[in-house]
């Protein structure tokens, strides 16, 4: 569980426990172990909670130790993993969750099956093709 809160966090920044569970596990039974791997982290000096969003959930993020970790994890220089979430929690981080919202819509979200268009053919001269023999 460890691997996936850091494996979100690294790629959201900032994110609730929820939502990390949505994320990286939606059909475990609940996201306690996502908290509970949250506050390990936390005891480690990988993540922190500063604040909570505007439901109430607890917010995490990473620190900059927290961050390498996650870089590798995700198999990424830490120069390509952007910075930490600092203060962004203190409104509530609306827009993060926001964000985050729509990650998890999209990557959650099954393929739609589609009909295929079939492909008009037009007559290389521009003219309509005529027929062969004569015939009408």
């Amino acid at each position: 569980m460890r691997t996936h809160v850091l494996a979100a966090l690294g790629v959201l920044k900032l994110a609730t426990a929820d939502q990390v569970h949505r994320l990286m596990a939606p059909g475990h039974k609940d996201n306690k172990a996502f908290r509970n791997a949250a506050l390990d982290l936390v005891r480690h000096g990988l993540a922190v909670s500063e604040d909570s969003a505007r439901d109430g959930n607890k917010l995490w993020s990473l620190t900059p130790l927290g961050l390498d970790a996650a870089a590798e994890v995700l198999g990424r220089p830490a120069g390509e993993m952007g910075g930490t979430a600092r203060g962004a929690a203190r409104s509530g981080a609306p827009h993060a969750m926001a964000v985050n919202e729509t990650v998890i819509a999209i990557t959650r979200t099954p393929a739609t099956a589609t009909r295929p268009v079939p492909r008009q053919q037009r007559a290389q001269s521009g003219r309509p093709p005529s027929r062969a023999n004569g015939s009408a």
